[in-house]
């Protein structure tokens, strides 16, 4: 992978700037983010979570349109509005057989641990969940693109989802390695952007050292945070929420298309044509 890594890191950036349909579900994310930031410090949480959740529920037509473009460089809306309402289901289905068992397997894991007495444990619940959760993460990784790319059922995504992540391991750690430093790097320039223009509003805090600004602002509540960046602070807040997740939304995921086409490689069959890159298609 290291030796593709820049190329596939270099393709992902040529979809990105060539591509504006990739954009779409860091616009829609972002927009959804941002309504839920301001609804939080308006008051509305009530609203800012079922929005939230109604938000994460439609994301997979989304994806679904992001995968079936950079797998055709179909540009047509009807085609891919189609698209969407035909990989929803192929998407959300194996998602949610997958948080069923990791669910059944979390609780029967659980039941040893109350035996042993580490029950109410929170170090000995956390481990348990992390050591089902990233498994369940890692192995899923590719079920949005094989479910669109691929079309296949339920358990036939899961099951090819998990042989690519197993034949090409390093491709999907490089993913979430890559993935954090872009996330880091994207969140970083958010604070710094919210910071520029909210400069104003944190004077008073100048001649404070970093330890005691750390414990003035750990105290603080929603109610403080309203009161010290006023309505406009508010709005900016959730711009600049939104504005980040737009930026994310479409790098990680095209990044993520990429490995997974980069993962292909290995189980695909060697006939057919290749591309510059080198992979191997089916004909």
């Amino acid at each position: 992978m290291l030796s593709v890594l820049p190329l596939t890191i270099k393709f992902t950036i040529r979809h990105l700037f060539r591509r504006p349909i990739v954009w779409i579900p860091g616009l829609y994310a972002g927009c959804i983010a941002a309504l839920v930031i301001w609804l939080e410090f308006t008051g509305g949480m009530f609203l800012a979570g079922k929005i939230a959740m109604l938000g994460a529920i439609a994301f997979p037509f989304f994806l679904s349109v992001l995968n079936y473009h950079l797998e055709t460089d179909e540009k047509n809306m009807k085609i891919l509005v189609t698209v969407a309402l035909r990989g929803y289901f192929p998407i959300v289905l194996p998602v949610i057989v997958l948080a069923g068992f990791v669910v059944v397997l979390a609780l029967l894991l659980s039941v040893p641990l109350s035996i042993m007495g580490y029950g109410s444990d929170p170090f000995a619940l956390t481990g348990l969940m992390l050591g089902i959760g990233i498994p369940a993460l890692l192995f899923s990784l590719y079920i949005d693109n094989v479910a669109v790319c691929e079309r296949t059922k339920i358990f036939d995504t899961l099951k090819r989802s998990m042989e690519l992540v197993t034949i090409k391991i390093i491709t999907a750690i490089w993913f979430f390695v890559v993935s954090g430093i872009i996330a880091v790097i994207v969140s970083l320039f958010g604070a710094f952007l919210w910071g520029a223009i909210l400069g104003s509003r944190f004077t008073r805090f100048i001649d404070m050292n970093l330890t005691e600004q750390q414990e003035v602002f750990s105290q603080y509540t929603l109610t403080d945070w309203q009161a010290l960046i006023g309505p406009e602070g508010t709005i900016v807040t959730a711009l600049v929420f939104g504005f980040v997740t737009f930026l994310l939304v479409p790098i990680l995921f095209t990044f993520k298309y990429e490995c997974y086409q980069d993962a292909t490689d290995v189980v695909w069959d060697l006939s057919g044509e290749t591309d510059e890159k080198g992979r191997h298609f089916r004909l």
